[in-house]
């Protein structure tokens, strides 16, 4: 894997988790907000034995080599949560009434344009990184000054119908930055907790943002909207002779093309490193994508099992390689 600055890696993950924030199907509440605090904050907790372990030298891209069970599980996880982001891209495309004949279809699309970004490598999704990340705190700056004139400070109201606890179980359901930095912190070489904090703190500045002008906006209408983002948006229009629609639209385009990326760029390094002679390998993972799209219920796996597996990832994994590496093991 090529080296990552540290800055580079935080805007990679955010928006990652940008686009999940953006698709966000539940209400945004104030007690989803607060929940969304607790699970930034215990992932951030999960993140200490992995950076013991890295600042001790390991590295997962070795092991990987001589290795294939703990791999291939983490190979199995990018697949799962790739076809997770393409099932929030169908979703979202029907219901925004995006201009294709077909949810596959669509999704298709996004998968051949991800075909050449993965191609790329991870150096330069890291280097565009800066330009999406601008575009998406100009399109945030525009729904900003579009909620002024529609905002009511009355709707900042806590609802009956939600809990801390659902906030946190939903932070924790789509909380891939765990994984994703077991296995990119090898290529950062400075400032890794430092580059945690961001990553998390910015998860949760933005979801309460939206959550802010989500419910200023919407009031009670929140309860019946789809998408609550887009729904905000629509109503936030900042300009009287022409509508911000496209932008929000390219944007949404714009992460859901980094977030994949990003899941095949690392499949494929670890696919390759077991097999280093298997050509188009980012071309295979995406496939596998697409197909396990197809898979009934991978919402409920993603709800109950991405929680289970992320912790198991960040707690179990790194402090079983730093006893071995004290004891002399095969896995140091």
């Amino acid at each position: 894997m090529n080296r990552l600055r540290s800055g580079q890696l935080f805007v990679m993950l955010f928006l990652s988790a940008a686009f999940s924030l953006l698709c966000q199907t539940v209400p945004f509440t104030l007690e989803g907000f607060f929940g969304a605090i607790l699970g930034c904050a215990f992932q951030l907790l999960l993140c200490l034995p992995m950076l013991m372990l890295f600042q001790a030298g390991f590295s997962f891209s070795a092991y990987a080599k001589k290795h294939l069970v703990l791999p291939l599980l983490f190979f199995g996880y990018l697949i799962l949560r790739g076809c997770v982001s393409f099932t929030l891209l169908q979703g979202t495309a029907a219901d925004l009434n995006l201009p294709f004949s077909g949810r596959f279809l669509g999704a298709a699309c996004i998968a051949l344009i991800c075909v050449y970004t993965a191609s790329l490598g991870i150096h330069a999704l890291a280097r565009s990184s800066t330009i999406v990340f601008a575009i998406l705190l100009f399109t945030l700056a525009v729904l900003l000054l579009g909620s002024v004139a529609q905002a009511e400070p009355q709707n900042l109201a806590f609802s009956p119908k939600d809990s801390i606890w659902d906030g946190f179980v939903h932070s924790m359901a789509y909380g891939d930055e765990v994984v994703l930095l077991f296995l990119l912190l090898e290529c950062v070489k400075e400032n890794r907790w430092r580059c945690c904090v961001q990553i998390f703190s910015g998860k949760v500045l933005l979801s309460g943002f939206l959550t802010i002008v989500g419910m200023a906006v919407l009031g009670s209408r929140m309860a019946q909207a789809e998408h609550p983002f887009f729904a905000a948006a629509s109503i936030s229009q900042p300009f009287r002779s022409q509508r911000a629609d496209a932008l929000y639209l390219l944007v949404f385009v714009m992460l859901c093309v980094f977030r994949i990326t990003i899941y095949t760029v690392l499949a494929a390094h670890l696919l390759q490193l077991r097999f280093p002679k298997l050509r188009y390998a980012s071309t295979i993972c995406l496939i596998l994508m697409l197909g396990c799209t197809v898979i009934p219920g991978i919402f409920a796996y993603s709800a109950v099992w991405n929680p289970i597996f992320l912790t198991a990832a960040a707690i179990l994994i790194p402090s079983g390689f730093l006893l071995c590496r004290r004891n002399g093991g095969a896995a140091a």
